[in-house]
């Protein structure tokens, strides 16, 4: 991993956004311990057993439905702490214009003209054509899940199958929590199978869920032994971590904020390798994108992910 700088934050939460009614919320709470941190919280519910600290006034619902999470988020909120949460932040370009519309062809809206002109090469690119669809739907997708998908990390569309009811939630949360929690500030969108395939390569992000429950935990317990001492497990169980995948996707979120304020993170320019191939660079539309993307992504939003080359060095027969 890189040698740590920028942005001063000591504390790091982590929220795996679910539906509403907060079955599926999980929330995670890391805190700076010498180079690293210490999971001091990771739950489902106000007092599951093993989750960590709690708080013993909490009365009434123990889910994290949304008067739940926000207040939980205000508690711990402060001008060291940054909030990671592994959904939409931003709406598609569409959704959010209150422009009258001329149609996606002849749209203005420079990040609408920016995707119109580099949908096309980025989602044909290394085979990725799908002629049956259209190459670009501003009001499904944003600049960011198009470039990820390019990269191979997996995003899922903003609004895309099952989206809408998570986007709108993060949507109001964002609202709910303004201005306290600010974009790129305080505030960050992750995507933790994007932060596995940066840390760990495609394949161990693939086998991730899938064969019997054994396995896919033990699975995660090598992510977990292949970060080494900069995550440690000081107060929450192991066991209900690797056993959810709520409160494992909640503990990646947490901990990729973490990379995200230790590691100077730039943005967009963290999809390009650190010393580019020039004639590669000619051949991928990627570099020309990013190029043109400049500050666009500041208000269009951002999928954080770790830069190509952040990869920590497992111990051996870890992951």
């Amino acid at each position: 991993m890189t040698e740590e700088t920028g942005r001063s934050f000591k504390r790091f939460i982590g929220v795996n956004l679910g539906g509403g009614r907060g079955k599926t919320t999980a929330v995670a709470r890391l805190e700076r311990a010498g180079r690293g941190v210490s999971l001091v919280e990771a739950r489902m519910r106000h007092g599951h057993r093993g989750g960590g600290e709690d708080n013993p006034g909490d009365s009434g619902d123990p889910l994290f439905r949304d008067e739940v999470l926000v207040a939980y988020l205000l508690r711990h909120l402060d001008d060291e702490t940054v909030v990671a949460i592994n959904a939409p932040l931003t709406l598609p370009p569409c959704i959010r214009c209150p422009l009258p519309c001329p149609g996606v062809q002849a749209c203005t809206v420079p990040v609408v003209a920016w995707m119109r002109k580099h949908a096309p090469a980025l989602s044909t690119h290394r085979g990725r054509s799908d002629r049956g669809k259209p190459a670009v739907t501003p009001y499904t997708q944003r600049a960011s899940d198009l470039l990820l998908t390019h990269v191979g990390l997996q995003p899922r569309e903003s609004l895309g199958q099952g989206m809408g009811p998570l986007a709108a939630r993060a949507a109001y949360l964002r609202h709910a929590l303004s201005p306290q929690l600010r974009l790129h500030e305080n505030l960050i969108e992750v995507h933790p199978p994007a932060t596995i395939i940066r840390l760990f390569g495609a394949a161990v992000e693939h086998r991730l869920g899938r064969g019997p429950a054994d396995e896919v935990a033990a699975q995660r317990r090598k992510i977990f032994v292949g970060l080494g001492e900069k995550l440690r497990f000081d107060y929450v169980w192991p066991e209900i971590v690797v056993r959810s995948p709520h409160i494992f996707e909640a503990v990646l979120s947490a901990f990729t904020a973490f990379l995200w304020s230790t590691q100077g993170w730039r943005g967009p320019a963290d999809l390009l390798p650190p010393v580019p191939d020039e004639p590669a660079i000619v051949r991928d539309p990627l570099a020309p994108a990013l190029a043109e993307f400049d500050a666009l992504w500041l208000e269009d939003g951002w999928i954080w992910v770790p830069p190509v080359q952040t990869r920590p060095e497992p111990p051996a027969g870890t992951v």
